[in-house]
């Protein structure tokens, strides 16, 4: 009877055991969530700060889709400027694209796209539309395929030293915006010497 209520003890004690154990283990689970979670808010909160601490912010940007046999297409988007002095944007590239590809930043005056070899401005303050018919990037000498949904890494390179590195995704352009034609060289061929050029539309 002795051995019975001996043996009835260890089995008590070891259920305890294994049960203070668990709480343990789920203790010890529960804080390295805990842990996780607020260093997953920490590394965001630090993004955003660094983010917003930019000189320059490039926002809704994306590459319009182009087939093999168009030569060329462009980038839009928001560049916005966050300090009090005017900033230009130095140089722009698409990483990945084959070796020629030319990139050159364009503005439309009258119907006429030309190229601005010094540069675009993004005012004090202030914000620079890339969009359809007005400001934007081109990419240029290229026989590539860019199809919607693709994802390049563009490296914006700024007038104060600074840079933009961003991944940009390929989407249709939508209707009635505008074309640069089916032979991608927007029948002009003042263009490829930065010259000006006549806008097509679908």
């Amino acid at each position: 009877m002795k051995l019975n209520r001996t043996a009835t003890a260890l089995i008590a004690g070891s259920a305890a055991l294994t049960l203070a154990l668990a709480g343990c283990s789920s203790d010890d689970n529960t804080a390295a969530e805990v842990t996780e979670s607020a260093t997953s808010a920490a590394t965001e909160a630090t993004s955003q700060m660094e983010k917003s601490d930019a000189a320059v912010q490039l926002a809704d940007a994306y590459i319009k889709e182009k087939p093999a046999d168009k030569g060329m297409t462009a980038i839009f988007g928001t560049l916005t400027n966050n300090t009090d002095r005017d900033i230009k944007v130095s140089s722009f590239k698409l990483e990945g694209l084959k070796e020629g590809t030319k990139f050159e930043q364009h503005d439309t005056k009258d119907g006429k796209m030309f190229e601005v070899p010094e540069g675009l401005t993004i005012p004090a303050n202030g914000e620079l539309v890339l969009e359809p018919g007005s400001t934007h990037f081109m990419i240029m000498d290229n026989d590539e395929a860019m199809d919607v949904g693709a994802e390049y890494k563009l490296v914006i390179e700024l007038s104060d030293g600074s840079s933009i590195t961003q991944d940009v995704e390929v989407r249709v352009q939508p209707a009635g915006e505008e074309d640069y034609g089916n032979d991608g060289d927007l029948n002009n061929p003042e263009h490829m010497g930065g010259g000006e050029m006549d806008h097509s539309h679908h």
